[in-house]
Parts: C-alpha cells; structure tokens; sequence
C-alpha cells in the first residue's frame, strides 16, 4: 500500500476518533477544553513575541 494512501487513511480514522470524542463532552468540558486551548495559544505566540524581540538589534 502506498504510504501516502496510509497516511490519508490513518489521518481520516484519527478525524472520526477526535470527533467522536468531541461530541462525548459535556458543554461545559467543552468550555473548559476551548479555554485551555486559547491559553496555551496565548503562551505560545508571547513566547514567539519574546524570541523575536531578543533576534532583533537593541536601538541604542
């Protein structure tokens, strides 16, 4: 089987396993989980933000 085939297929089985456990949440885990998400974003572009500041040349 072509490896490509395999990675599409094994890709789509894990889509179906995310939905489904999606839609097993209750509404308010699913607030709980949308929050997290955000946070962790949030963290992760100041983090971005820092290591782009400390590249850049200090303007004297």
């Amino acid at each position: 089987m072509d490896s490509k085939l395999l990675q599409r297929r094994l890709g789509q089985e894990i889509d179906r396993d995310l939905l489904a456990a999606t839609q097993r949440l209750s509404p308010e885990q699913r607030l709980d989980a949308f929050l997290t998400h955000s946070r962790l974003m949030m963290e992760l572009y100041q983090a971005g933000q820092r290591a782009r500041e400390s590249r850049q040349p200090k303007s004297p």
